[in-house]
């Protein structure tokens, strides 16, 4: 078994970031299966790095869902709607607080294979994986609480309102978000989802290349070298 191991890891080059970052999909979701039978042989016991990771737009592609209906329901455009005219904001946010996300949960695609993702990143020995999402609404609160136990059960999730910066209690905490509005006011490490998207923090595309950003060696985690000039080492003793 050992040595199968040993050759799955050279026969798919798990350790080559460029590599992962041309695979497809599939190719990358085994990678990360293989890094973490990687990790729990050579690791024995280690504090997890926390990350936080953002649900809308990150996970499921709801926002996009949501500016389609408030456009259909309303005629407003989120992204062009005037942010001084007093009427138009309260339909917009009236419109999310009574947003029937049961529906728009079971409608909206899911990102980039991001449900496998965090099944994996969730059985990792060195990351501690936790669900934050802002929402509008108690009923938002608790549809959102009831897909992540359905996909992803017994991983760790919190809530903040819309419009609230995300708070960051561990200066060595990761936060993977799409709004730079988040990332602006995250005390830790804070790494930008969606490349299309223009950012001044580091990018992502899919919650796999966490395992490259950020990676463990002898209960030392340390930074990728793509961002050896914008971060610090982390140090987390056992």
């Amino acid at each position: 078994m050992v040595n199968e191991f040993l050759n799955d890891t050279k026969n798919y080059n798990i350790f080559s970031y460029d590599d992962y970052k041309k695979s497809s999909l599939i190719l990358k979701l085994k990678k990360i299966e293989l890094l973490n039978e990687y990790y729990n042989l050579t690791i024995k016991k280690i504090k997890k790095l926390p990350v936080f990771i953002d649900f809308d737009g990150v996970i499921l592609d709801t926002m996009r869902e949501a500016k389609i209906l408030l456009e259909k329901n309303h005629n407003l455009n989120l992204e062009t709607s005037n942010r001084d005219n007093k009427i138009e904001q309260e339909i917009i946010s009236n419109f999310f607080k009574t947003l029937d996300w049961n529906y728009l949960l079971n409608e909206t695609k899911e990102i980039n294979e991001s449900i496998k993702f965090l099944k994996l990143i969730k059985e990792s020995k060195i990351y501690n994986p936790t669900i934050y999402s802002a929402v509008n609404s108690f009923y938002e609160a608790k549809q959102k609480h009831n897909y992540i136990e359905d996909k992803v059960h017994n991983i760790n999730h919190q809530f903040v309102m819309a419009h609230t910066p995300k708070i960051c209690e561990d200066k060595n905490s990761i936060l993977i978000d799409d709004d730079n509005f988040n990332l602006d006011n995250w005390k830790g490490y804070p790494i930008h989802f969606d490349s299309t998207i223009k950012s001044i923090y580091p990018n992502i595309n899919d919650l796999g290349e966490l395992y490259y950003l950020f990676y463990c060696y002898n209960n030392t985690f340390y930074i990728g070298n793509n961002l050896k000039n914008e971060y610090r080492k982390i140090k987390i003793k056992k």
